[in-house]
C-alpha cells in the first residue's frame, strides 16, 4: 500500500462526481520500419483510446498568471484547464482529447506526484 493511496481515491471519486467521461486518445510513435536506419519515419502512430474522467474549468486571471508562472511561458488566451486523477497510461504532449466529439488538443501537462506516486494531472488545453 502506498502513502497517498487515500487522497488518490479522494482525487479519483471526486474528479468523477464533477468531472465529465471523455476518451482520451494515446497516440505513440511505432517503432522505424528499417531498424538499420532509425532516423527514417515511421508508419503513422498508432492510437489507443482510453476513457478517463476530467474536470474541466475555465482559465479565469488568476489562474491564467499562476500556470504562466508555473510553466515559465505564456497559457494561450481561451485554454481550457483540465484535471484528470491518476491513470493506467503514461500521458504525453501527443495525446488527444475527445470531449462531445470535439478534438482537444494539448499545452501541457503537469504532474503531481509527492514520492513519486501519482495523483493528479494537471492539463492545459491548446485555445
Amino acid at each position: 500500500m502506498a502513502q497517498f493511496d487515500r487522497q488518490v481515491q479522494t482525487a479519483l471519486k471526486l474528479i468523477a462526481k464533477n468531472g465529465q467521461a471523455v476518451k482520451w486518445r494515446v497516440v505513440r510513435d511505432e517503432p522505424p520500419v528499417d531498424a538499420s536506419q532509425p532516423w527514417k519515419p515511421t508508419n503513422d502512430a498508432t492510437p489507443v483510446e482510453k476513457d478517463v474522467s476530467i474536470c474541466f474549468l475555465t482559465v479565469d486571471r488568476m489562474t491564467f498568471e499562476t500556470l504562466s508562472f508555473m510553466n515559465g511561458g505564456e497559457v494561450p488566451t481561451g485554454a481550457v484547464l483540465g484535471y484528470m486523477g491518476a491513470v493506467d497510461f503514461e500521458p504525453s504532449l501527443k495525446d488527444v482529447v475527445i470531449r462531445d466529439g470535439k478534438e482537444l488538443r494539448l499545452e501541457n501537462i503537469d504532474v503531481l506526484s509527492p514520492n513519486g506516486q501519482t495523483m493528479l494531472y494537471t492539463v492545459v488545453f491548446k485555445g
